[in-house]
């Protein structure tokens, strides 16, 4: 979308939302359909419905608004291993919460975005490191999660729980990918089947 285009949008957060949560949806909306790269901030401050002093007095480049959505991305992921820490059952958290988790994912445009983060982190170092603590903290906590379940007897003991977790979490990245490419495909289509897999994936065997 050019940014003639843009600018006759209507704004990403109502009015009402705080300032700077309206940048960030703003922000969040810019970089799935343009880029990081081809969202300007005169093109964020359209998208958000504010001017541009506005906008710089709460993030004064585009790089600290990217900062701002890996931290809110964080705080999300807190809240849904908070929960699955207190399940008593790691296997049917991941298959509960976790793919609720993956549908909020693929909700709006935070699957594309996802596709551009990746792809991003790829050649940019900086970008790399901001949601690199997040990717580490997802898989301490599936890992301590999933040798919970091999403790209580609910999760095969001869799985290697480092190489499951980062293929769960490989899992949920790829179909936001494909979700970018094919709207069509989402969690909640596939919520039998993903949580099937991973119950025959989990489970002690004959245990399904």
């Amino acid at each position: 979308m050019s940014l003639a285009l843009a600018q006759t949008a209507p704004p990403t957060a109502p009015p009402t939302a705080p300032p700077r949560q309206r940048i960030i949806d703003a922000a969040i909306a810019c970089f799935a359909r343009s880029g990081f790269h081809g969202a300007s901030m005169q093109e964020i401050c359209a998208e958000a419905g504010m001017s541009p002093g506005a906008l710089y007095r709460y993030f004064p480049s585009k790089v600290a608004i990217i900062a701002a959505i890996a931290e809110a991305e964080r705080a999300q992921h807190a809240a849904f291993f908070d929960r699955m820490a207190e399940a008593p059952d790691p296997v049917e958290a991941l298959a509960s919460i976790g793919i609720d988790a993956l549908e909020q994912m693929l909700s709006g445009p935070t699957a594309t975005l996802c596709a551009e983060t990746m792809a991003e982190a790829v050649r940019n170092p900086e970008i790399r490191d901001m949601f690199d603590r997040n990717i580490r903290e997802a898989r301490a906590a599936v890992v301590a999660a999933l040798s919970r379940g091999q403790a209580s007897g609910t999760v095969d003991p001869a799985l290697d729980v480092e190489t499951a977790c980062q293929l769960i979490i490989a899992m949920g990245d790829g179909l936001c990918i494909h979700q970018a490419l094919d709207p069509t495909l989402t969690a909640a289509r596939f919520r039998p089947v993903l949580q099937l897999l991973l119950r025959r994936f989990l489970r002690p065997q004959g245990a399904v």
